[in-house]
């Protein structure tokens, strides 16, 4: 079972292969395919199976940790779903973009983070 950030529901879904290092995006690509074979998920509010080769990991925790909790805690109370719980990750995925990506509300997540003009771009071409 693959532990997964809840805020990671937002960035597995707008990742087009670029990101922080070359072993963070085959890290983040082997840990999407894992999800689309409707793995199950543990959602937490912690360093996760995405964070693994991320610069913001200093080992016990996240470097910007405050500021990516807010990020999961966000997204855990529209989805209306609770950290420590286990999912299918299908049922999580359709259920963000029923309710997060299908009514524009990613930003009111995470406009401060760093990757938000990518995300717009990605949006604006699946649109």
């Amino acid at each position: 079972m693959l532990k997964i950030r809840a805020h990671h529901l937002l960035c597995t879904e707008n990742f087009v292969n670029k990101g922080y290092s070359e072993d963070f995006s085959k890290n983040m690509s082997e840990v999407i395919k894992k999800l689309r074979e409707n793995s199950g998920v543990k959602l937490i509010k912690d360093l996760d199976d995405i964070c693994k080769h991320c610069p913001e990991n200093l080992g016990d925790y996240c470097k910007s940790n405050e500021k990516v909790k807010n990020y999961d805690e966000k997204v855990l109370k529209i989805l209306n779903l609770s950290s420590d719980e286990k999912y299918f990750w299908n049922d999580i995925r359709t259920l963000t973009c029923d309710i997060i990506f299908s009514k524009d509300r990613r930003e009111e997540i995470c406009k401060d983070c760093q990757w938000n003009e990518l995300c717009k771009e990605v949006e604006a071409i699946r649109r």
